[in-house]
């Protein structure tokens, strides 16, 4: 993201919690008839499908009949696909009321990049426990650096005991990763890798300023964020032109190593100047955006955004979307992400973003859908629409395979086995919208 100065009001945040419904538990049985399963693994289509659910979980996916008594979707002519991740979030600035306007999108999981620990703390235990509508949340609480003045989302260190113990914090809270930033010190972040090594704990982020890529692999990172700032290909390329033939050994050592990386690829394009007419953000999309992330844009554009600056950032996201593409071709994991851009609508743009610059509309779904649950290391239960895998499920319209904007044109979602149909996605729509103008 951005760095800024200034600080988010927590009371703005915490007040969208009024717009917030619960989820009611579904109570029999959940049949999805006559619907063409998309399969992110290889693309296929299984049509004509029955997929059942019991509770949060998919039992079957067949040509049978519909059990007795189940509540039934006719999903003839719709295509079903796993639900969407955006995994790279930020709640403390996109305020709680944005929980609702993602599931609404078809996103029913988020990874949290960086926010107030006790705040993204409770939305996770509210989204698990149904007590609000939400996606499932994975958590790095604050992100731990020594960055200037007042800048948000942060846990400050300075030492390596001082990254050692807030890791061994983290740990005793719950956390699910750990996140290093662009002014984490350098005798810090190798404790911080050391520590979440020995904790079991997931490390991501930016690479410290005064390291390199392969310094921070070396010490156990697994994902960098944004391209390294969208400067990860200038070394392999010998300047700032891109070079695809001489990256193509790095991009093959970040595939051998399982270096996940999160482009975000829209946020690049627009934090210079979303919320303003040079956007190409829809002003019906702003319509959502909540007062605090509104607020967190313009300070952000009040530092930097000139002419120069927008002109400059757009033609980097072009050059980051080709990057994107020949890294995946080379077997390196994608995640898509949208760092505090309009939530569930971001994961739409950012999975077109990525097949405008070459990847396939199958290789974009599978940044939001297979390649989450691999990174997780949940598969089994996660990312695909088969026997065993939780209900978290987005029907549409038309095939996303095909076209990659079809992942718009959602008529229904299930929720760990709750369905939402277009009349109920409507209302979240217009309670998110109203929540906005607080």
């Amino acid at each position: 993201m951005v760095k800024r100065k200034g600080t988010i009001c927590l009371v703005a945040v915490a007040a969208t919690f009024i717009a917030t419904v619960s989820v009611t538990p579904q109570t029999r049985a959940l049949v999805i008839t006559r619907v063409n399963v998309a399969d992110v693994l290889d693309g296929r289509i299984l049509p004509n499908s029955t997929v059942t659910i019991s509770g949060n979980t998919i039992t079957s996916v067949t040509g049978n009949s519909t059990p007795a008594g189940a509540q039934v979707v006719d999903g003839q002519g719709k295509f079903l696909i796993p639900g969407l991740w955006d995994m790279h979030a930020h709640m403390e600035a996109s305020g709680a009321s944005s929980l609702q306007l993602y599931v609404a999108n078809g996103v029913t999981g988020i990874r949290d990049m960086g926010s107030a620990l006790d705040l993204i703390l409770k939305m996770r235990e509210a989204t698990s426990s149904g007590r609000v509508l939400g996606p499932r949340i994975f958590a790095a609480g604050p992100i731990l650096d020594d960055a200037p003045g007042d800048w948000p989302f942060r846990m400050r260190v300075k030492t390596a005991e001082d990254g050692r113990a807030a890791v061994q914090l983290l740990k005793r809270r719950g956390v699910d990763l750990i996140k290093v930033h662009d002014h984490t010190p350098r005798d810090a972040f190798f404790a911080i890798a050391e520590e979440a090594r020995r904790q079991n704990l997931p490390l991501a982020g930016h690479v410290p300023l005064g390291l390199t890529v392969e310094n921070v692999i070396d010490a156990g990172q697994r994902d960098i964020e944004h391209l390294s700032n969208q400067r990860l290909w200038r070394p392999c390329s010998g300047g700032a032109t891109y070079s695809p033939e001489a990256c193509r050994p790095f991009f093959a050592m970040l595939a051998r190593r399982d270096i996940w990386q999160t482009p975000t690829l829209v946020a690049t394009s627009e934090i210079a100047t979303i919320g303003t007419p040079a956007s190409a953000v829809s002003a019906d999309h702003l319509a959502y955006a909540s007062r605090s992330v509104r607020e967190m844009w313009a300070e952000n554009q009040g530092l930097f955004a000139t002419p120069e600056v927008v002109r400059a950032m757009r033609a980097v996201a072009d050059v980051a979307a080709v990057v994107t593409k020949d890294m995946a071709k080379a077997g390196v994991g994608i995640l898509a992400g949208c760092d505090t851009m309009i939530a569930g609508f971001c994961v739409h743009d950012e999975l077109a973003a990525m097949v405008r610059g070459g990847m396939t509309p199958l290789a974009a779904l599978q940044t939001a859908t297979l390649n989450p649950a691999r990174y997780f290391s949940l598969q089994q239960t996660l990312g695909s629409v088969a026997p065993g895998q939780r209900a978290d499920l987005v029907l549409l319209d038309a095939n996303p395979l095909t076209d990659i904007s079809n992942v718009r044109r959602i008529r229904a979602v299930v929720m760990a086995g709750r369905l939402l149909d277009r009349k109920e996605l409507d209302n979240v729509l217009a309670r998110v919208k109203i929540a906005a103008k607080q």
